[in-house]
């Protein structure tokens, strides 16, 4: 009979050991990992057990397995989907407030440096992400997929990757903002701040494009704020 903690225990040996191989040759997201059967004599394992421990870093959303491609470093390679248990927050308006808080601390300070450190090419994709979400808006379509993009790729033009992680982490806050604002905001709001906001970052005023983000998040903030205070 196969001993299923010690079944276990190699399995996470072995997941361990990919994450070794993947760090020690410096493995980026994208790259793509060898063959099975090139992973299997390297880390001495059987073709279950390399599955097994594959599976369990897909779940990690350290690798990405593409069927008929191979398997891939994942695009945020370590960074899980809600590891700030988010889903299981039920109370959205006063979950909004915390995630705006923490947005306010970081977001304009991410934008500050954006407008420092974004390229050219990271600049004209900017506008066109910017344009895009403005498209959408006027049409009456929904925009929250685009607009989480929109922060992501300002975090990403600053230049600092642990921003970039943070920002990842806190997308989920731009689905509840929207559901808990009604999205009464999106042409006062929205509209005009993101577009000051990324031709902050396009001039390169590193001043302009704090003051926007921080005024973009703090409307949110004290429309929400304002919402929970007629409850009380």
């Amino acid at each position: 009979m196969v001993n299923s903690k010690s079944s276990k225990s190699k399995i996470e040996e072995t997941a361990n050991n990919i994450i070794d191989f993947i760090t020690s040759r410096q493995m980026l997201p994208g790259d793509k990992m060898p063959t099975e059967p090139v992973l299997m004599e390297d880390l001495n394992v059987s073709r279950s057990t390399l599955r097994e421990a594959i599976r369990a870093l897909s779940a990690r959303n350290i690798l990405e397995v593409r069927q008929g491609s191979g398997t891939f470093i994942a695009k945020r390679c370590g960074v899980p989907l809600d590891p700030l248990g988010l889903t299981f927050i039920y109370d959205d308006d006063r979950l909004a407030i915390d995630l705006l808080d923490v947005r306010l601390m970081i977001e304009p300070q991410t934008a500050l440096l954006a407008a420092l450190h974004a390229t050219e090419e990271q600049c004209r994709a900017l506008v066109e992400q910017c344009a895009l979400v403005e498209d959408l808006i006027k049409a009456n379509k929904d925009y929250e997929k685009e607009d989480t993009a929109l922060h992501m790729m300002i975090a990403e033009a600053s230049g600092n990757r642990v921003l970039s992680n943070l920002s990842y982490i806190l997308h989920t806050s731009v689905k509840k903002n929207i559901v808990s604002t009604e999205d009464a905001l999106r042409d006062n709001n929205t509209l005009v701040y993101h577009r000051r906001l990324v031709d902050a970052i396009v001039r390169h005023d590193a001043t302009g494009a704090y003051n926007a983000m921080t005024i973009h998040v703090t409307m949110l903030w004290e429309f929400i704020s304002a919402k929970l205070n007629s409850k009380e």
